[in-house]
């Protein structure tokens, strides 16, 4: 399909024709102009950057959750105190923050964002 030089930025396809895409009807772009394959690889950009602010608030969420449900459990701020007896509630920040890393690895791992534009390569030229 090296010959498929027609692009759809909306949905990714590849025509070998110009004129409109044959999946979602929208205007087909050069991809041999450089302009075209920079937008390309802007929007597989953009869309990595809102995959990982949303995993960053998920993990942020997932971090925190388990500290305020410890809150609730009876008896644990006496066991807290007698165990880890740490000013300013650091032993709660450090749980949060290793809770909160360890959910950011695993959603990047997991959950990345699939390229619109996987042909686009790091140089941004058609493959």
């Amino acid at each position: 399909m090296a010959s498929a030089t027609w692009i759809c930025v909306e949905c990714g396809a590849r025509q070998t024709e110009a004129g409109r895409c044959s999946r979602c009807q929208a205007e087909l772009l050069d991809g041999r102009l450089a302009n075209v394959r920079e937008l390309m690889a802007d929007i597989d950009l953009r869309a990595a950057l809102k995959r990982e602010s949303s995993n960053r608030m998920i993990a942020v969420a997932v971090g925190i959750l388990p500290v305020i449900v410890l809150w609730m459990v009876p008896g644990y701020w006496a066991t807290r105190r007698e165990l880890f007896a740490v000013p300013m509630l650091a032993d709660q920040w450090a749980l949060m923050i290793g809770i909160a890393l360890v959910a950011t690895k695993g959603l990047e791992r997991y959950a990345g964002v699939a390229k619109r534009f996987p042909y686009l390569d790091d140089n941004q030229q058609l493959t």
